[in-house]
């Protein structure tokens, strides 16, 4: 399908990608000083800041705003969660580079990302993804792919929390695809809760198939309360990918027209 512009979306494509560019520039020389100085929790916490920070200041190149919307008492779940520091695994739909801004902005608690390892090598992103303790896994090396997980584990078990998007890569047509199993290792060797993200509207804001960014009021995030793998019978264990796929299914279909 062909990718129509306007004179707004080129205008408002080319200041999204200045903000994006000029904020790892300015954050190059500005706060990486810092984080050369301080290493550990310290350093951790002040990368955190800066990221939702980052985050917002996209969502508002974009013209977008974000509601968070809490399910079934996920809001006070998630205020718990906080004041303990407990560690806990967000699993979330892929639909868009703004995703990720999106969540940082927007969702109340801190936390890192599970990346591919060609993330770790990329200018100004990788570092800064690498002072924000992101976890690199290799798909392709099995051995090296069973240390990252191990290094995962070894930070949630001390109480890091972290985003998996369990499709893979973002969505090709807005629809939400099947979550791969071994994307809830994690989960299942922690023990760490579960916590079902849905992120309705940025597919809006901009697709895989193309650069324009478009304006959208009406970005969501949906979130639901925390699965607990303990509650659950070793059968559902084991479709734990599919339980969660249905919760963030369900919710994405609730919400995507309101």
């Amino acid at each position: 399908m062909k990718i129509l512009w306007n004179r707004k979306d080129i205008m408002r494509t080319i200041f999204y990608h200045f903000i994006i560019l000029g904020t790892f520039i300015y954050g190059t020389f500005v706060h990486y000083w810092y984080l050369l100085l301080n290493k550990g929790e310290k350093r951790y916490k002040y990368v955190c800041k800066v990221a939702k920070n980052w985050g917002k200041n996209l969502i508002w190149a974009s013209g977008s705003k974000v509601k968070t919307i809490y399910k079934n008492g996920s809001e006070s779940e998630i205020k718990k969660i906080k004041e303990t520091g407990e560690a806990v695994i967000l699993i979330s739909n892929h639909q868009s580079n703004v995703d990720i801004p999106t969540l940082l902005g927007y969702l109340p608690l801190d936390f890192s990302f599970i990346a591919k390892k060609e993330m770790k090598k990329w200018p100004m992103i990788g570092r800064w993804m690498r002072a924000f303790d992101c976890i690199f896994l290799d798909r392709k090396n099995v051995r090296q792919g069973m240390k990252d997980m191990k290094e995962a584990i070894y930070k949630i078990k001390n109480g890091h929390s972290y985003v998996i998007f369990p499709e893979g890569s973002r969505s090709k047509d807005g629809t939400i695809g099947e979550f791969k199993k071994g994307s809830f290792k994690l989960a299942t060797d922690t023990g760490a809760r579960i916590i079902p993200v849905t992120l309705v509207g940025t597919y809006q804001v901009q697709s895989r198939k193309s650069l324009k960014v478009t304006p959208n009021k009406n970005v969501k995030i949906i979130v639901d309360k925390p699965v607990n793998l303990s509650d659950l019978s070793k059968e559902e264990q084991k479709d734990i990918h599919e339980i969660v796929n249905g919760i963030i299914k369900e919710n994405f279909e609730e919400f995507k027209n309101k």
